[in-house]
C-alpha cells in the first residue's frame, strides 16, 4: 500500500492532530457544555424541590391524593423555570457568544478571508473547534497560494511558447489564448458584424469549424494552412474530463514557414545538383560515343571534342570540390592560418584576371578606390582571394548590362571590401536566405551555378571571425560587403 503524503494528510504547527481530536471526544467529563448542562439541571431540580415540597406536604395533610401532588409538582417545575431563567441565561450566554464568534470566523473563511482567526483560548470544545478552524484556514491559505503559484507558472510557460495556444470550453467558446496567437493572426478589436465572435482572435472560419468538429467527434485533428505568407500547422486535441466526457479542446498553432522553406530548398538542391551533374555527364557521353565509333575523322574536330570534354569534366570537378569544401568548412575540418598581408596587390591581380571575362560579356569592371594608402590586413591570402573571386564571379554571371565595381574602405579596426553590380538584384524576401546552402534567388538562372559559392564565402568568413552582408534592390543590382581585420584579434597569433 502506497502512503499518500500531501498538504491535507498532515498537520501544521498550531493545528489539531487527528489523534487529539479523537481523544477529546471521549473526554465527556471535561466538556464545558456537559458541565453547564449538569449545573443547569441540578439548579432546576433544586428549585423544583424547594417549591414543590410545601405543595406535597399540604396535599398530604388535606388528603388531596396523587392528582393534587402532580399538579403541585408541575406548578413547582414551572415556577422553577421562571425563577432560574436569568440564571440559565447567565450560564449559557458565554457559550452562545463563543459559538457566534466561531460561526462568524467560519463564514469569513468560506468567503475567502483566510486571515480570520478564532479564539483558541476558549475552554473545552470551543477552543478545540477554534484551533480546528484556524488550522483549516491555514491549510486553505497554503493550498490557494500553491495553486496561484502553479497557475502563474503555467501561464508564464504558455505565454513564453513560440507556438500559439488556443483553449476552448465544451461550448466552443475561447477560454485562453497566448500572445503567440496575436503575433500569428491579425487580431480584430471588435466582434460586431462577425459571423462568429471567436473570429476576432483567429479570422479564419474553417479554424473554428475544426474546433467544433473535434469537440463533437473527440478525435485529434492536424492540418496545414497558409495565411499572410506563413505556413501554419494546426493540431487540435480534445480535452477529456475525469468521467470521460469532452470538456473542450486545445489547439496548437506552429509556424512551420522556415522548416517548409528548408524542405523546399533541400528538394531544390537535390534537383539542382542532379541537373548540374547530369549536364556535364550527358555532354561528355555525347562526345565520347562518336569518337569511340570513329565517326570523327578530322583531327581539328577531334581536338575540339577533346576541349569540350575537358571543360565539362573540369566543371564537374568544380561542383564536386565545392560540395566537399562546404562540408569540410561546416564540419570544422579546415584550418585557416592568418598573416599580415597587402590587400592592394591581391585586389588588382584578381580584377585583372576577371577584366577580360567582363569584356567578353560587354560589361565594365573597375576598381573605384585608390589603393595606394590601403592598410595591411591580418587574414589568409588564399581565402581572401577566394572571397573576392566568388563575389566577382557571381556579379558577372548575374549582370546582363552595366558593370561591376570593387570599392575598398577602412577604419581604425578593419577594412571593408564591397563588390557591387547593376544586375538582376535580390528581392527583399530572399535577402535573408542568399547565404543558405544551395539557395538560388533566380530560378531562371539555375544553370549558372550550383548555389554553393555564397555559402562557402559565409562559412569561410565565419571561420576567420569576419562578416559578410548584402544590400540589394530587385532589378537594380546588389552590393556584397565583407570585412578583414587590420590587427590580430584576441586569441589570434601571427603566422
Amino acid at each position: 500500500m502506497v502512503e499518500t503524503k500531501g498538504p491535507l494528510s498532515g498537520s501544521t504547527d498550531g493545528g489539531v492532530q487527528p489523534s487529539e481530536a479523537a481523544t477529546s471526544t471521549q473526554r465527556d467529563v471535561h466538556s464545558v457544555l456537559i458541565q453547564r448542562a449538569v449545573l443547569f439541571a441540578a439548579a432546576l431540580f433544586l428549585v423544583a424541590v424547594l417549591i414543590g415540597s410545601p405543595v406535597f406536604h399540604l396535599a398530604d395533610q388535606l388528603g388531596a391524593g396523587r392528582f393534587a401532588s402532580l399538579i403541585g409538582l408541575m406548578a413547582g417545575f414551572v415556577a422553577a423555570c421562571l425563577c432560574v431563567r436569568p440564571f440559565i441565561r447567565l450560564i449559557l450566554q458565554k457559550s452562545l457568544d463563543q459559538l457566534a464568534d466561531l460561526r462568524d470566523v467560519a463564514v469569513k473563511i468560506s468567503d475567502g478571508d483566510f486571515d480570520a482567526h478564532a479564539d483558541e483560548a476558549a475552554p473545552g470544545e470551543f477552543g478545540e473547534l477554534a484551533r480546528a478552524l484556524n488550522n483549516l484556514s491555514h491549510q486553505l491559505s497554503r493550498h490557494m497560494y500553491m495553486l496561484i503559484v502553479e497557475r502563474n507558472r503555467l501561464k508564464n510557460i504558455l505565454n513564453g511558447l513560440s507556438e500559439g495556444i488556443v483553449a476552448v470550453g465544451f461550448d466552443g467558446q475561447v477560454t485562453h489564448i497566448n500572445p503567440a496567437i496575436e503575433n500569428m493572426f491579425e487580431q480584430r478589436k471588435i466582434s460586431l458584424g462577425l459571423p462568429d465572435a471567436r473570429m476576432k482572435y483567429i479570422p479564419e472560419k474553417f479554424v473554428w469549424e475544426e474546433f467544433d468538429s473535434v469537440i463533437q467527434s473527440g478525435e485529434t485533428m492536424t492540418r496545414n494552412f497558409t495565411i499572410r505568407d506563413m505556413t501554419i500547422r494546426m493540431t487540435i486535441t480534445p480535452i477529456v474530463d475525469e468521467i470521460g466526457s469532452i470538456a473542450g479542446a486545445v489547439g496548437l498553432f506552429s509556424d512551420i514557414t522556415q522548416s517548409e522553406r528548408l524542405e523546399r530548398t533541400r528538394r531544390e538542391y537535390v534537383s539542382n545538383v542532379s541537373h548540374e551533374l547530369r549536364t556535364p555527364l550527358t555532354a561528355v557521353r555525347a562526345l565520347i560515343e562518336p569518337l569511340k565509333e570513329g565517326m570523327v575523322t578530322a583531327e581539328a574536330d577531334r581536338q575540339r571534342y577533346y576541349d569540350i570534354i575537358l571543360r565539362e569534366v573540369m566543371r564537374l570537378s568544380r561542383l564536386i570540390n565545392d560540395q566537399l569544401e562546404l562540408s569540410r568548412l561546416q564540419s570544422g575540418g579546415v584550418a585557416i592560418r592568418k598573416q599580415r598581408m597587402t590587400l592592394s596587390d591581391l585586389i588588382v591581380d584578381v580584377c585583372d584576371r576577371y577584366h577580360a571575362i567582363a569584356e567578353d560579356q560587354n560589361l565594365s569592371l573597375h576598381i573605384e578606390t585608390d589603393l595606394t594608402n590601403c592598410p595591411t590586413v591580418f587574414s589568409n591570402p588564399d581565402r581572401a582571394e577566394q572571397m573576392l573571386i566568388i563575389l566577382l564571379d557571381n556579379a558577372i554571371k548575374y549582370t546582363e548590362e552595366g558593370g561591376v565595381g570593387v570599392r575598398v574602405t577602412w577604419d581604425e579596426e578593419m577594412v571593408y571590401i564591397t563588390v557591387h553590380d547593376t544586375g538582376i538584384g535580390i528581392a527583399a524576401e530572399d535577402v535573408p536566405y542568399v547565404f543558405d546552402r544551395f539557395y538560388k534567388v533566380d530560378k531562371a538562372h539555375s544553370g549558372k551555378g550550383s548555389g554553393l559559392g555564397l555559402s562557402i564565402a559565409k562559412e569561410l568568413l565565419n571561420r576567420m571571425n569576419e562578416a559578410i552582408w548584402v544590400d540589394s534592390i530587385k532589378g537594380e543590382g546588389s552590393a556584397f560587403t565583407f570585412t578583414l581585420h587590420r590587427e590580430p584579434r584576441e586569441g589570434e597569433e601571427e603566422e
